[in-house]
């Protein structure tokens, strides 16, 4: 069971519990509004935030290109994802540019790369960059995490992949991570290095 199912699982026997207790009040007005206030402030929340959370997993949790993008045997990596770069040679790239914080450039060959030119230099040579934003704060705590193909030219963005987060209730939130959340959602990140190994073409919202 994941999170967000133990999310609607704790709903469900919070308003059963409210039921039970309700029962004890003598007249119909005062059980509803104690059910009411029971169940509806612990989890008013529950159904718009799950819906939006649900909404943009469906139309962002996966990638999406912008731009067609042809095979490329390079690529780059930027900060803070430069310490993964002799991962990424695994793919099947020739080589892979990490860009660090302060702009400096490292260069790793594999090891059946025909050009042999390996260590620091001066500027990105490849034609594309693979960037991460994390953190990004959306509307009904909502985290959005995001591995971007920007030009390497331009760091125009060219494709997306995004992960979701979502923190749940307010009481869950304030009580992290002890009370769980509300559910996560994404597809393999590592699709966004093997869109530009092989090539991808434009597959928007």
């Amino acid at each position: 069971m994941n999170d967000t199912e133990q999310l609607f699982v704790a709903a469900a026997i919070w308003a059963l519990i409210a039921a039970v207790i309700a029962r004890f009040i003598p007249n119909w007005p005062g059980r509803i509004t104690f059910f009411a206030i029971a169940v509806g402030i612990p989890f008013w929340e529950l159904p718009y935030g799950y819906y939006n959370f649900q909404e943009l997993c469906r139309a962002e949790g996966r990638l999406q290109v912008f731009e067609a993008i042809p095979p490329q045997r390079n690529i780059c990596v930027d900060f803070p994802m430069e310490d993964v770069a002799k991962e990424v040679l695994s793919i099947g790239f020739e080589s892979v540019e990490a860009r660090g914080k302060a702009g400096d450039v490292r260069r790793y060959i594999a090891i059946n790369a025909i050009d042999r030119r390996e260590g620091r230099q001066e500027r990105i040579t490849s034609d594309y960059c693979i960037a991460s934003a994390s953190n990004i704060p959306l509307p009904w705590r909502i985290l959005r995490h995001d591995h971007l193909i920007r030009g390497g030219s331009d760091g125009r963005v060219v494709a997306r992949q995004s992960r979701f987060n979502w923190a749940g209730m307010w009481w869950q939130e304030a009580a992290r991570p002890v009370l769980g959340r509300g559910g996560d959602c994404s597809e393999d990140m590592n699709r966004v290095f093997h869109a530009v190994r092989n090539g991808a073409g434009k597959v928007g919202k």
